[in-house]
């Protein structure tokens, strides 16, 4: 079992990773925008889900950045400053519509970020190229496998000492 255990979380490991790189690539390539020196850049995207997402990717990371979400009557549903190279987060839609997300650049470089924003099944989806139910079913094998290694483990240890106490008294009839 630990053995089995440890296999299936290597594979779920690797598999997330493999995705994981594939969402950073995905991102990059499109969605890249340029951001001047104390300016900023807004993307918009009709999001009409109960839960919207966003994921931004600094190829050149460089000091703090404010990003802010507004909704569709223009109320402020985050607002929050960020450290790159990666930001994805999730908020929730009061109201469908277009949202819009603002980064803005305090810093005296030119910064390319590539911004992703929608609905957060859309956003799973583009960015890793699979449907998000792909992530679910990685992460549920790399849970399984996990809780199979632990499992072996503990059985191991606790074989360990019945054998260690079956020497102890003598008793080596089901050992081998």
């Amino acid at each position: 079992m630990l053995i089995t255990g440890g296999a299936v979380a290597l594979i779920g490991f690797s598999m997330l990773g493999f995705y994981g790189v594939q969402f950073v690539n995905n991102i990059t390539e499109d969605k890249k925008v340029r951001l001047e020196p104390g300016g900023s850049v807004q993307v918009q995207q009709n999001i009409s889900a109960s839960q919207g997402s966003f994921a931004v990717i600094f190829p050149n990371p460089e000091g703090q950045l404010k990003i802010l979400i507004k909704d569709p009557s223009g109320h402020v549903v985050i607002e929050r400053t960020v450290e790159p190279p990666l930001v994805l987060q999730s908020f929730d839609v009061i109201q469908p519509g277009n949202y819009t997300l603002v980064i803005s650049n305090p810093t005296d470089h030119v910064l390319e970020p590539s911004i992703v924003l929608g609905n957060q099944e859309s956003v799973l989806s583009q960015a890793i190229g699979a449907p998000p139910a792909t992530l679910i079913a990685i992460v549920i094998i790399l849970f399984t496998g996990a809780a199979v290694a632990v499992a072996g483990t503990v059985i191991t240890i606790l074989d360990k000492r019945r054998t260690t106490k079956m020497k102890q008294f003598g008793d080596t009839s089901d050992l081998v």
